[in-house]
């Protein structure tokens, strides 16, 4: 089922936790051990939730929220397999030391104080989540979103649907949803967008051989966006696409750290409304 954890860790020093690095030390947390296949994983019970570190698609886990005080920082990670959160549990138990760095004398052994669950919820109670017609959706982390190798300029109702759709129908056992195409979304929709444009680096290297990723710069988006529907078949399946937001990031590059999204449904939307 969909589930948040919250760990708490003690540092001994400054964290540089660039989003390369932050996906590099969960990686190896979460992700299948170099040299095994998915395919001998799928045989192993322990390993078969955790997906290669190289995954093409969305991953069943994302880092969410992250805080840091003085000596103290927490980390939000989101799954949308809560066997993953088994993994998680068993490498908690043996200590939960997670190094940040890039392996050289800068690599700061970060130790686990605390853990909880936050939330957790059933796919079937999400999918019975189809009441909720207007939404608040904040974006917490710089967010993008791609189109056939490109990112897409702007941030969309749409482009969000998309986006949490094919999270659903990867990992929900009860079957994909059917999402409603552009236009009924921009027939049923008004938005209220107050988001703004910021340039982030991934902190790539240049040979690394993905060219958005290695870019220096790319542009992403932050702000909020004001969601309104009409009450129908396309707002009950936007209602259980926002409710499960809260277990997953939307956009591209997710697995470092973008596009951390909070959605408050039921918020009555405010400003000059724009049609999706």
């Amino acid at each position: 089922m969909p589930t948040t954890v919250f760990i708490e860790f003690d540092s001994p020093a400054p964290v540089e936790a660039t989003p390369r690095r932050l996906h590099a030390a969960w990686g190896r947390v979460l992700d299948l051990p170099e040299g095994v296949s998915p395919e001998r994983a799928r045989s192993l019970p322990a390993l078969a939730p955790r997906p290669p570190h190289a995954l093409g698609g969305p991953k069943p886990y994302c880092v969410g929220q992250t805080t840091a005080s003085g000596r103290t920082y927490g980390f939000e990670l989101r799954f949308l397999d809560d066997r993953l959160v088994d993994t998680l549990d068993g490498w908690l138990t043996w200590g939960g030391v997670l190094p940040v760095g890039d392996g050289g004398r800068g690599t700061v052994a970060l130790a686990a104080r605390s853990a909880q669950v936050v939330e957790h919820r059933t796919w079937a109670e999400l999918e019975a989540q189809d009441t909720d017609t207007s939404w608040v959706v904040r974006l917490l982390t710089p967010t993008v979103f791609s189109s056939r190798g490109r990112h897409v300029p702007g941030v969309s109702p749409a482009s969000l649907a998309a986006s949490l759709h094919a999270r659903w129908c990867a990992y929900s056992p009860t079957g994909p949803l059917r999402l409603p195409d552009r236009q009924a979304l921009a027939e049923a929709l008004t938005t209220v967008d107050r988001t703004e444009p910021v340039e982030v680096g991934l902190a790539m290297p240049r040979g690394d051989g993905r060219g958005r990723l290695s870019a220096n710069r790319i542009v992403a988006y932050k702000g909020e966006l004001r969601i309104s529907a009409r009450p129908g078949a396309t707002a009950q399946v936007l209602s259980r696409l926002m409710a499960l937001a809260c277990f997953t990031n939307a956009g591209s590059h997710t697995a470092y750290g973008m596009g951390v999204v909070d959605v408050e449904a039921g918020a009555q939307s405010g400003g000059d409304a724009i049609t999706s």
